[in-house]
């Protein structure tokens, strides 16, 4: 637990030294910024897209920017060395960007509420945004591990958004009906914004068992067939060795 705390904190000071949590931060502000304009129904409809990208394209962007500065850095080296487990390290990513996207709920929330006194399922939303982005966590990691620098990692998340995201941006619109957009579910950004959304409006209850499950898998087989056993093979690769 004392090492997995220490690399918390290291995270933090590292997402703080290259300024990733202030560009964060102004990406919040700036979404207040628009919701200001916002009225009504209009703004029911567009605060689940703002947590779907925060929860998401966010961090996969943050963990591929923290993984490449480790390896500026020459942090990633050390691993093999050190008495941190490959667990330890690849919990601690999740961790950060679990708790770096409720400070964008409740700053968000908290910024709506002032703004425009809108309230909605708190504990719902809390709830799909850690499963999401321990989801995306890895889904982040699993880019930086093919990419080759950070040119390469927005390369892959400019095809992932094009893919996978801009499906659900889409279906917010209305561009894509329901009667398609339930086949789309499949996608991991879709079964986010189902699970988001339902902290604003109903959803059925099948959409969030399997939403739920769904997200809960992929995390899983991500974690135990893909990001853990190519962990050494990615440090090897990046010491040259």
């Amino acid at each position: 637990m004392g090492r997995l705390i220490f690399l918390v904190k290291s995270e933090f000071q590292r997402l703080t030294k290259y300024n990733l949590f202030t560009a964060n931060f102004v990406a919040l502000l700036l979404w207040l910024g628009v919701s200001w304009f916002i009225e009504g129904e209009h703004l029911r409809q567009f605060i689940p897209f703002v947590f779907l990208m925060d929860s998401t394209m966010m961090t996969i962007l943050l963990v591929g920017a923290t993984l490449f500065y480790e390896k500026k850095e020459h942090t990633v080296n050390t691993i093999m060395i050190s008495p941190v487990t490959e667990s330890e390290y690849l919990y601690s990513k999740a961790l950060v960007n679990v708790l770096n996207s409720l400070f964008s709920v409740v700053f968000i929330s908290a910024g709506l509420y002032i703004m425009k006194g809108l309230t909605y399922n708190y504990l719902l939303l809390t709830i799909s945004v850690i499963f999401i982005t321990v989801t995306h966590t890895f889904i982040g990691i699993k880019i930086a591990y093919y990419a080759k620098d950070f040119t390469s990692i927005l390369v892959y998340f400019m095809i992932y958004t094009f893919v996978f995201l801009f499906p659900s941006i889409l279906i917010l619109m209305g561009v894509i009906d329901a009667e398609l957009a339930k086949y789309l579910i499949i996608l991991p950004p879709e079964t986010s914004n189902v699970l988001i959304s339902a902290s604003i409006k109903e959803v059925e209850v099948w959409k969030l068992i399997f939403g739920y499950s769904y997200l809960t898998f992929l995390t899983l087989v991500l974690y135990r067939y893909d990001i853990k056993p190519k962990f050494k093979e990615y440090v090897m690769r990046e010491t040259g060795v």
